[in-house]
């Protein structure tokens, strides 16, 4: 068995690389695709006229050679980047990616290597091209991902039959199912699947495809998969959802979650509170939503502390409300102080100060909520 087309993951911190590529056929030269996915620590993000913005560089060369740049001027809430890097006329064997991604605001500098294969078919032996998952970066743990997957038939044999399995990060099946098949008139069969994530924890999986004729693999390819918490912002847990959205939902959205009868019912009155906060109801995607369920990613990632999760603290709180502060000083150990953290946004304009007086992390806010509250609400009013 060959694989003529491989996709695999670097399992590294920073930003990380994954490739796919197509096999060099009757002698010609394969081609191959680098994709860099840069996440939001990778980035310095800046304000600017246009909100908060990330500026960076990206370079590559292939077997030291073939020197590639991109620069990129993204906003903030657009994480995780995927840049593609797209190489022609390989010869088959294996090459060398190097890949340097540069922060030009802050200067730093990332590095990630990755060696790709181009194989070579003649017609008569088994090869496949690369998995292919849609959507291509992290992705929600709820709805379905869309697998692709092609595979070169010899002549005089018989179309496999395509099978699927995704695998935890301890190796255990956790999906599994049938390709559906479609030939075409030049020995290539194509696969696909709509594969549920939903119910799955956070994490980073592995699918891997493969042709099947009897109990013989012929073909297989492999892709992962990072998958994000989905948080249950619909109402299928009510108490669940209160917490979630409490920090942007008015005492009135509260009271008519509460009041909803069943899981129907809670699940429409959340559809209608999204709704009206959708920027551009006449298209799928609500831009409000996706950036508020970014942000409930940071607060549990950055302030959940010993038994308190994030959205209970003060910072949580304030973040879910605001948002990134334009300004973030850290003062850990000045003399006769406890540690103090402040926060500064510009538009509307208001400053907080955040002080753990135990040592421990927990960090309590200075100010009112009336503060924050006439903040917040006059940048929904902005912003409408």
């Amino acid at each position: 068995m060959t694989l003529f087309a491989v996709l695999a993951a670097l399992a590294l911190t920073g930003f990380s690389l994954s490739w796919s590529s197509l096999p060099a056929q009757s002698g010609n030269t394969g081609s191959a695709e680098v994709t860099a996915l840069i996440s939001e620590e990778d980035l310095l993000a800046v304000s600017s006229d246009e909100g908060s913005m990330v500026f960076y560089e990206i370079t590559a060369t292939i077997d030291g050679e073939g020197f590639l740049r991109q620069s990129g001027r993204i906003t903030d809430g657009s994480f995780p980047i995927s840049e593609v890097l797209a190489y022609n006329s390989l010869e088959p064997g294996g090459h060398i990616v190097s890949v340097t991604l540069k922060d030009l605001e802050s200067g730093a500098v990332g590095r990630r290597e990755v060696e790709i294969f181009i194989d070579a078919s003649n017609g008569t032996l088994w090869s496949s091209g690369g998995v292919r998952i849609s959507p291509d970066c992290p992705v929600r743990a709820f709805g379905y991902v869309s697998l692709s997957w092609n595979v070169y038939v010899p002549a005089g044999e018989e179309i496999p039959q395509g099978a699927y399995a995704l695998f935890d990060r301890a190796t255990d099946v956790v999906r599994e199912g049938w390709l559906t098949s479609e030939e075409s008139d030049e020995g290539v069969v194509y696969y696909y699947a709509d594969v549920s994530v939903s119910g799955l924890e956070k994490g980073r999986y592995r699918f891997t495809v493969a042709a099947l004729q009897g109990e013989d693999v012929v073909a297989s390819s492999s892709s992962s998969i990072g998958l994000l918490e989905s948080w249950d912002i619909w109402g299928d847990d009510a108490d669940e959802t209160t917490t979630l959205i409490r920090p942007i939902a008015s005492g009135h959205e509260i009271r008519e979650l509460e009041r909803a009868g069943g899981l129907g019912d809670r699940n429409s009155v959340m559809a209608d509170f999204w709704t009206r906060r959708d920027p551009n109801p006449a298209t799928r995607k609500n831009e409000y939503l996706d950036m508020y369920l970014l942000k409930l990613d940071k607060i549990s990632r950055c302030f959940s502390t010993t038994g308190i999760r994030g959205i209970n603290t003060d910072r949580g709180v304030v973040y879910a409300k605001m948002g990134e502060p334009d300004i973030v000083q850290d003062f850990p150990f000045e003399l006769g102080y406890y540690p103090y953290i402040t926060w500064d946004y510009f538009t509307p304009s208001l400053s907080l100060s955040f002080v753990d007086q135990d040592g421990y992390g927990f960090y309590e806010m200075v100010e009112g909520w009336d503060t924050v509250d006439r903040a917040f609400n006059a940048r929904e009013e902005w912003s409408q």
